[in-house]
């Protein structure tokens, strides 16, 4: 459980705070916006019994909340920050941000901190991010358009 908190929570903050400073508008914007994603689909995933963070409490929205409001809400925040202020290719933001939280979660597998249901697999999980990253795009395509971000 500590683990969880620490490392998908406290340690992505840290960056959170660091990029508060640059962009706030993105806090205020899409970070809601991709925890609310990142609840909804973890707490999907667990209850259809496609998936289990092992080592938390009892609570089931307690198995995910801390990834939910750490490490997926700032690597949300960060693609949009990449995209839409540092103007970076979303190509490669999109193909990045996914390979790289489709990792994050199969070391996870590998360390047996979640484990997966014979209905689901790796490969859903890249679909899921990759689907979930999409969105983040078009959200913050829309936002720029309406110069909430420069």
């Amino acid at each position: 459980m500590w683990f969880n908190i620490i490392a998908g929570f406290i340690i992505p903050w840290i960056f959170g705070i660091y990029m508060y400073r640059k962009a706030p508008e993105i806090f205020f914007t899409t970070a809601p916006i991709t925890a609310l994603i990142a609840v909804t689909c973890n707490q999907a995933g667990i209850h259809l019994g496609l998936w289990e963070v092992h080592h938390m409490p009892k609570v089931t929205l307690a198995d995910s909340i801390f990834l939910d409001l750490g490490i997926f809400t700032i690597a949300g925040s960060s693609f949009t920050y990449f995209l839409a202020y540092k103007k970076k290719n979303r190509y490669l933001l999109l193909t990045l941000f996914t390979l790289g939280m489709t990792s994050l979660e199969y070391l996870s597998i590998v360390m047996e901190i979640v484990s997966y249901s014979d209905k689901w697999n790796i490969f859903y999980t890249f679909l899921m991010y990759a689907a979930g990253f999409l969105t983040l795009y078009f959200i913050s395509k829309k936002l720029v358009k309406l110069g909430v971000y420069p």
